[in-house]
């Protein structure tokens, strides 16, 4: 009996550290993969239920994806996109949802203004960075100009081509501005997966099909 309680403890222990060693991937594969569901199954009655809920505006309430992630992903999911992000080039394809809710942000991208429509003005997204170079924004860093993005909801598309990306404080809150009527889109992330990142990554990019 002792000798199969001690080696129960050590498979336990074994497993355990495992666990913890792995975590990380195996958050971020989940976070990826919960994404990339919730992206492609987007309806219309969906799309209109996300539009019609109120979006959360303060990027204050918005945490650093932790060890909660595969929790609130799973609730993420239940939540109403309003679209959907692809950027082919850097295997980005995420749902868009409205406003900065922090679980929304663990799987997908959420849009920085208020009544923001996108294939009009400066259409705004930001979505996090994480360690892992190829989950949620993380692949902006790699992001180059002439670069394709293209949004989507179920009714119609836009394409996008990149045009600019470079690094500002997280006080510069110019570049989520319109430039009349220019039709743009601007990706915030932060600019790196460290904690405590004060700096943001902005890819900017013109609208060039609809």
């Amino acid at each position: 009996m002792k000798k199969f309680l001690g080696n129960l403890l050590i498979v336990v222990l074994v497993v355990v550290g495992l666990g913890l060693v792995f975590n990380s991937q195996i958050t971020s594969w989940w976070v990826g993969y919960q994404g990339g569901q919730k992206a492609s199954s987007i309806t219309k009655q969906e799309a209109k239920r996300g539009n019609q809920r109120k979006g959360d505006y303060n990027f204050s309430n918005v945490k650093a994806v932790d060890e909660n992630a595969i929790m609130k992903s799973t609730k993420a999911k239940q939540s109403p996109a309003i679209g959907r992000i692809k950027i082919p080039d850097l295997k980005v394809d995420l749902p868009i949802f409205k406003g900065l809710n922090d679980d929304d942000l663990t799987i997908g991208a959420g849009t920085m203004k208020m009544d923001e429509k996108m294939g009009e003005k400066n259409y705004v997204l930001a979505g996090h960075h994480m360690k892992n170079p190829d989950v949620l924004f993380s692949p902006l860093s790699r992001a180059k100009v002439g670069q394709k993005i293209y949004l989507s909801n179920p009714s119609k598309k836009y394409t996008y081509k990149i045009t600019s990306k470079k690094i500002v404080s997280e006080n510069d809150i110019s570049v989520i501005n319109d430039n009349g009527n220019q039709k743009e889109i601007t990706l915030v992330t932060c600019a790196s997966g460290n904690p405590g990142e004060t700096r943001r990554l902005i890819v900017s990019g013109e609208l060039v099909k609809s």
